[in-house]
C-alpha cells in the first residue's frame, strides 16, 4: 500500500516537471519586452506625454528614438553652458 502511494507521488512529480518544461520552453524561445527595448531601432517612433506650460493637460509628443536622444543631449548641453557662463563684472 505504501509503495502504491509512493509510486503515485513519483508519477505526479514527473508530470509536474514535464508540464513545467513544456510551458518554460515557449517562454524561453520568445524574447522578452525588455530585450526588445534594449535592441530598439533608432528609427522607431516613441510617444511620451509631456506637461504643457500653463495647462493641467498633458500633451502627447511622438518622435523617433534618435530625435529623443538628440533633444536630451541638446538640453544637457544648454544646462551645462548656462552653468559655466560667468556673469559680467563692472
Amino acid at each position: 500500500m505504501i509503495s502504491l502511494v509512493f509510486a503515485a507521488a513519483l508519477l505526479a512529480g514527473a508530470a509536474d516537471q514535464a508540464s513545467q518544461a513544456a510551458t518554460a520552453a515557449p517562454a524561453a524561445a520568445a524574447p522578452t519586452k525588455a530585450a526588445k527595448t534594449d535592441k530598439a531601432d533608432k528609427g522607431d517612433m516613441v510617444c511620451k506625454r509631456e506637461a504643457v506650460l500653463g495647462s493641467r493637460m498633458k500633451e502627447r509628443v511622438c518622435m523617433t528614438q534618435a530625435d529623443w536622444d538628440q533633444r536630451k543631449a541638446d538640453s544637457r548641453a544648454d544646462i551645462e553652458k548656462s552653468q559655466s557662463v560667468k556673469p559680467l563684472t563692472f
